[in-house]
């Protein structure tokens, strides 16, 4: 027989509602300043907190960062792997991948600015400069995922011989690039209104057979 689950006392609920509220005003601070030029003063002004109480509650900034990074990874991770979930080979994977980002991006748009933040300084600076569980490190360890998947439509036929790593990062840019087009202010059009255009663009050269009109499954 299961345990009960145990009761918050209200110090507890009060702990875990300063914690989400903390984590909430961080995200928009590393979204609008990135890791290096954020500050936990800034944080705990915009949370409205002492910063005696975002150091109570988290160990340091870096510890905060983390924290973040994590939570956004969960959620558009989650996302991602349900949509993934519904291919039933490499290929369709991919393409579920792809569309997804729309919804990823709609579930936290600061969280995918804080990571443009991150990888362009990581380019500038090198990765060491960041926390071993940020944002930019969980991107890497996914796009591995994209890769391995690569990988695994080469070695099924499905795609042409080439280098998985230029294929992966191939499709992430195309279909990052859409997402900046789609957030101007001047586009005509949304994401998702374009994604298989896309899709279809990138994978026409890739595919080693053609797709049995992939693009328009529901």
């Amino acid at each position: 027989m299961a345990a009960p689950a145990k009761t918050l006392t209200r110090r507890d609920r009060n702990k875990l509602r300063n914690q989400q509220e903390i984590l909430a005003a961080a995200l928009t601070v590393f979204a609008e300043k990135g890791y290096r030029d954020a500050s936990m003063q800034e944080i705990a002004e915009r949370a409205d907190f002492a910063v005696s109480t975002l150091y109570a509650l988290f160990e340091s900034k870096e510890d905060l960062y983390r924290q973040v990074s994590v939570d956004i990874g969960r959620r558009t991770g989650g996302i991602f792997e349900a949509a993934m979930a519904r291919g039933s080979n490499a290929h369709e994977k991919l393409v579920h991948y792809a569309r997804a980002k729309g919804e990823a991006y709609r579930e936290s748009p600061p969280g995918v600015k804080m990571l443009e933040h991150e990888l362009h300084a990581m380019r500038m600076e090198g990765v060491s400069s960041f926390p071993k569980n940020g944002i930019g490190r969980i991107y890497e360890r996914f796009m591995l995922r994209i890769r391995a998947l690569f990988e695994e439509g080469i070695a099924q036929g499905l795609f042409v011989p080439g280098d998985p790593v230029l294929m992966s990062m191939g499709l992430d840019s195309i279909t990052n690039g859409l997402m900046l087009l789609a957030q101007s202010k001047d586009a005509a059009f949304t994401y998702d209104e374009r994604v298989d255009e896309v899709i279809n663009l990138f994978f026409a050269p890739v595919l080693a057979k053609p797709p049995a009109d992939n693009a328009k499954e529901t």
